[in-house]
């Protein structure tokens, strides 16, 4: 008799067990880190806000020119929806990017305000389709030069930013180059070649580790005389999902259970 009511015991401690198992590789899953992109749209004739879909905090976005350096593309942030960068940010889908187009032989101070912002280190920031086509003349400024504000309101080189991935746009142009940052100096320039004759300006770089109370990102342009149309260059902010409890939950639960029968 003893032996016939212990097998649906064990049965049981065996169904819970795997059911625990299967609870904790989902609860594993959900603790990857996931990513979503800030919503951005136009605000004025030179400004942009990013917007978080998860908490409401903004990012804004200013741009300046000399005099004529605003291409007839900027601000405009529906020239390149959607973006979509699903290689690196699995399951983002189509995403929305902030375009600045400052035109050649002029100067841009594109600035992205961080006070309305939580920024963490797992906070990404990312560029697409700086030019290639141009290059610094020697003794000169950078084409584009990214700059930090640290907490104290100085500018900074961005050396602690770490690059978080690099992909083409899947649904605009392929670019020519990788885009590099030299995190010593801040200078973008184009890396190495990857679609050849094919591709157009950079591919999209993406980086975190941005420092916690960074008051600003600025992107500088030094353009050089090309053509009267400019360069359009993309920016992009994602943050990490906060995932839901439930998988946790269950797990707790099951692992209560299974104790009790123990």
């Amino acid at each position: 008799m003893s032996h016939m009511t212990l097998i649906p015991k064990l049965s049981n401690l065996r169904l819970l067990a795997a059911v625990a198992i299967a609870s904790l590789g989902l609860a594993r899953e959900s603790l990857a880190v996931n990513y979503t992109f800030l919503n951005v749209n136009q605000t004025g004739a030179t400004t942009s806000q990013f917007v978080s879909t998860q908490t409401g905090a903004t990012i804004n976005v200013t741009h300046s020119f000399s005099a004529g350096g605003a291409g007839a593309s900027d601000n405009i942030n529906t020239a390149i929806f959607p973006s979509q960068f699903t290689n690196t940010f699995p399951g983002s889908g189509q995403v929305k990017g902030h375009l600045a187009q400052t035109v050649y032989n002029h100067t841009s101070v594109v600035r992205f305000s961080l006070l309305n912002y939580n920024i963490t280190p797992a906070t990404i920031f990312g560029m697409w389709n700086t030019t290639d086509e141009v290059t610094r003349p020697v003794g000169g400024p950078p084409v584009y030069q990214l700059q930090l504000v640290n907490a104290g309101g100085s500018q900074v080189n961005p050396t602690s930013l770490q690059v978080y991935g690099r992909q083409d746009n899947q649904t605009q142009v392929q670019g020519r180059h990788e885009l590099d940052l030299n995190t010593a100096t801040g200078e973008i320039s184009p890396g190495q070649v990857i679609n050849g004759g094919i591709g157009t300006h950079t591919s999209a770089t993406f980086w975190n580790n941005i420092p916690a109370g960074t008051q600003e990102i600025v992107v500088f342009g030094n353009l050089p005389a090309l053509n009267n149309i400019g360069d359009g260059v993309g920016y992009y902010f994602a943050e990490p999902v906060v995932p839901e409890p439930t998988s946790l939950a269950t797990l707790s639960a099951l692992a209560v259970g299974l104790r009790r029968r123990r």
